[in-house]
This record gives C-alpha cells, sequence and structure tokens, in this order.
C-alpha cells in the first residue's frame, strides 16, 4: 500500500453539524529567526512569532466568534495557532446564515469546509528483493543500495537525531522500533510527553492500527539486536503525529492539526507546547492528488524557518507528467520520487513539473530525488514485516540519509541539505536532472561528502585583502 491522499466528500465534526476551517488573515515575518543558526533558539523564535501573529488576528475575530457562539449560529470553535486556522462547527440547519456571518468577521481569511482524505491503495509486492549480507549485518536490499552501511562503520547511525513521522500512528512495541523511541525508557515505563498526537483518539500512547506509519518508521531507522535492518539511521529516534485512522481515513482538520504539533509538542495531556522538543527532520509519507493545493503551505513556511526538514513522498500518481502532489509539490519540501531494484523509475512514481513556484524553484522542478521505493519489506504492527510499494516507502528512506548528515553537520541549514542530495545523486533515467527521477538515486557516502564540502566552504576564512602595490611615478608599465 501506497499512501497518496484523496480529498473527497465534505466532512464534519459530528452528525448535525457542518465544519468549516478559516484561515485567519496575516502572514509570520521568519526573516529574523533565519537569520539564527538550526537549533533550539531558532524553533522557540518560529515559534514566538507565529503565536503572536495569531493572537493579532484573534483580538480581531475572537470577540466575534464568541458573539457568533452567544447567538447560537457556531456550536464550537477551536484554534491552531501554528497554522494560524481556527475550525468553526456550526449547526446544519443555521449552515447559510452562519456561513454568511463567518466571513463577516473582521481578520477572517479564506474559509473552507472541512473535507475527507483518505487514502489509495496502490500495490502490496508477494516477494521483496533478497537481503544482503554484510559482515553479520543482514541488509533489506534498499538499506544496501543507498550505501549508508559505509557512514555507519565511522560512526554515524543518526544518533541524537529526532524523526518525525506524520502518518497513521507507529506500533511502539515493534522489536526493530521500540527503543528508538524518544521517550523509551528500559524499565518498560515509557514517557509519552511530547512524543505522540493522536488526532482520533486523543491517546499518549503511540500505536498504529493501518501499518502504514509503522512500516515508514522502519524504514527510517528500523534495526534489531541481532543485526537485521530495514533503516538507514538505526540510531535515531522517533516520535509520531496519527493524523489518519487505521481505516486510513481522516480530513484535512485532523492533517492541520498534527503537522502542527510537530511544531511545538505538547505532552501526554495535550498542554504546555514546546518548540524545543520539536523533531529535526520529518517524514512525510502522504500527500494529496493536487499539487495546486495550498492547503498546508504556511506551515511548510515555518517548518523551514524553524530549521525542521520535511521529506516528503511525491505521490503515486505516475508516470502522468506533473502529476506530483501536495505538500511534496512544494518549494520548500525535499520530494522524493520511487524506484525499483533495477533503479529504474517506478510507473506509479509521480512526475514533476510541480504548478507551485517561487524564487527558489522558478521552474518548479520535482522531485527532488529519488530513492528505492518498490519492493520494500519493513516493520508492521505486531512484529512481523511485509513488503510494499509506493513513493511512501521512497521518502523514509530518504529521510534516514538526512538524519546521517544532520548527526554530522547539525547545524546544515534546509537548503543546504537539499544542495547536499541533489548534487551527489547518482543519474539514472534522462541523462541529468530530470522531472521523472529528480537529480537521481540517493547516495549517501556522496551526500555526506558534498555536505563536508558545503560546511568546508561555509566556514573556511576568508583572505585578507591585499593592497595593490604603488607603482613609481615614471616606471615602466
Amino acid at each position: 500500500m501506497s499512501m497518496t491522499i484523496e480529498v473527497g466528500n465534505y466532512t464534519s465534526s459530528a452528525p448535525g453539524l457542518r465544519t468549516y476551517i478559516g484561515h485567519l488573515q496575516g502572514e509570520a515575518d521568519f526573516s529574523r529567526p533565519s537569520l539564527l543558526p538550526p537549533g533550539p533558539d531558532r524553533k522557540i523564535a518560529v515559534f514566538n512569532e507565529l503565536q503572536a501573529v495569531n493572537a493579532q488576528a484573534m483580538e480581531q475575530a475572537g470577540s466575534h466568534l464568541n458573539q457568533l457562539f452567544n447567538q447560537g449560529l457556531i456550536s464550537s470553535f477551536r484554534v491552531n495557532p501554528l497554522s494560524n486556522t481556527v475550525i468553526i462547527d456550526v449547526p446544519d440547519e443555521k449552515a447559510g446564515e452562519a456561513w454568511r456571518a463567518i466571513n463577516q468577521v473582521p481578520g477572517m481569511g479564506r474559509v473552507i469546509r472541512d473535507r475527507e482524505v483518505s487514502l489509495q491503495p496502490l500495490e502490496q509486492a508477494q516477494q521483496g528483493a533478497d537481503l544482503v549480507q554484510e559482515g553479520n549485518k543482514r541488509l533489506e536490499w534498499n538499506v544496501a543500495r543507498l550505501g549508508v552501511e559505509e557512514l555507519w562503520k565511522q560512526g554515524i547511525t543518526g544518533k541524537g537525531i529526532v524523526v518525525g513521522i506524520v502518518d497513521t500512528g507507529v506500533d511502539l512495541k515493534h522489536p526493530s522500533l521500540e527503543s528508538k523511541y524518544r521517550g523509551f525508557s528500559e524499565d518498560g515505563k515509557h514517557s509519552h510527553d511530547y512524543n505522540f498526537f493522536d488526532a482520533f483518539k486523543q491517546s499518549s500512547v503511540p500505536y498504529d492500527d493501518n501499518r502504514h506509519g509503522t512500516h515508514v518508521a522502519g524504514t527510517v531507522l528500523g534495526s534489531t539486536e541481532d543485526g537485521y535492518y530495514t533503516g538507514m539511521a538505526p540510531d535515531a529516534q522517533w516520535i509520531g503525529a496519527k493524523i489518519l485512522s487505521g481505516r486510513g481515513s481522516g480530513s484535512l482538520s485532523t492533517v492541520l492539526a498534527g503537522i502542527e504539533w510537530m511544531l511545538a509538542p505538547t505532552d501526554a495531556s495535550g498542554r504546555n507546547p514546546d518548540p524545543t522538543k520539536a523533531p529535526d527532520l520529518l517524514n512525510h509519507s502522504w500527500g494529496t492528488t493536487d499539487g495546486r493545493t495550498q492547503a498546508f503551505r504556511q506551515v511548510w513556511k515555518a517548518y523551514e524557518a524553524a530549521g525542521i526538514v520535511p521529506v516528503v513522498a511525491a505521490g503515486n500518481s505516475g508516470p502522468r507528467a506533473a502529476s506530483v502532489g501536495a505538500p511534496g509539490s512544494y518549494p520548500e519540501s525535499i520530494a522524493v520520487g520511487a524506484t525499483d531494484k533495477d533503479d529504474r523509475v517506478a510507473r506509479f512514481s509521480s512526475r514533476g513539473p510541480s504548478p507551485i513556484r517561487d524564487e527558489k524553484n522558478p521552474e518548479g522542478f520535482k522531485p527532488d530525488v529519488s530513492a528505492p521505493g518498490h519492493q520494500v519489506t519493513a516493520a508492521v504492527p505486531g512484529g512481523g514485516y511485509q513488503t510494499l510499494s509506493g513513493t511512501s516507502m521512497a521518502s523514509p528512506a530518504v529521510a534516514g540519509v538526512v538524519a546521517l548528515l544532520l548527526q554530522k553537520h547539525p547545524d546544515l541549514t534546509n537548503e543546504e541539505v537539499r544542495k547536499a542530495l541533489t548534487t551527489s545523486a547518482r543519474d539514472i533515467d534522462a541523462p541529468g536532472p530530470d522531472l521523472n527521477s529528480g537529480h537521481g538515486i540517493v547516495d549517501a557516502p556522496a551526500a555526506m561528502k558534498a555536505a563536508d564540502r558545503i560546511v568546508a566552504e561555509r566556514t573556511a576564512p576568508r583572505p585578507e585583502p591585499v593592497e595593490p602595490e604603488a607603482v613609481e611615478a615614471g616606471a615602466a608599465a
């Protein structure tokens, strides 16, 4: 199964209600936070800026929303301060009047109906490729293909790096994943503060009643004590946000809640958000079939400003051109296409270009890179393993490589991470960068060498300017 989200019918929080998503006016200014090096101070600065923008917007909107609540036009509303949105429930029988009133609220921008989102299955392979034996280690073929073991031998295993898994959840008890949970404790009394968000049951204890998120986590960092490796960064840690149910469904509002939570995770009660607990990078093995929607774009801009690297599946709508879906289509994303064990671009892998362009990506070039995504074996709930296909399986492989880069060079910016990956990728498909494979298949050792060069060039002392020698009058020129 791959995880392409289809945006479907309207949905509501409960029967008899209509749910709207209101985008409040005001945009964060990240110019000052972006001057800070990646790390806790930068994340705090971005959090404070987002809170300030939302507080200003709610100064105008808050009293009017309360007035509509007192009038019975609104049943409830809740504010998502970091995405500067408000989720509004209104009674069905008053929907028309409420809609008009909401759109007249000062400080209110675009208002849309909440919609269902659901996973669209692609392929479950019956048989994966053979394991690769490396000494006393057994590596899944995709792990061996990216060359990560060369970095492991240098002590670069993702240690100290936290990866956020935004998905269907993660099976905490899986033997290849439990010890990598950020809240793990040897005595089994794990800490769930700041480590898991659940948009459905509000559970603080990680679980996965689908399987997709567990498989993704296994591809990022899965390994067992007996030397079996499904993941690229076996010593990295994970936290999770469950944005889709066991049936693979949810809504735009559940997605917004989960992606916002990663900017400032909360304690087990859902309170006390702390941006210093935000992950170093994120894996988003989900995406819409519409590359044009900017429903999540403000959060992506905040990720970039905070120095949180979003690695995103390109989608599974290929081989049609311009089929990359959002948020993989966003300039801020490192969008990943899928390849098979013969290093060919998978037929299902979404192609570029992206319809969303800016000064950093004026041509809409996507995907950025590719990685193995066809017949990939990793963890599933219950302690087992399955072989699945999709760009959902390719994206976490790249996320694992990013964790390795950040272990050695924690001050890499998002754009420096992208540069290290793209300038070192192994060319496949059409010669040079193309809209099928991006810059090619990620090569972990080459990406690390590229990162080394980037940091060396950035930190190299500049030579002192030399004064030109004076020429005496009458001297020969």
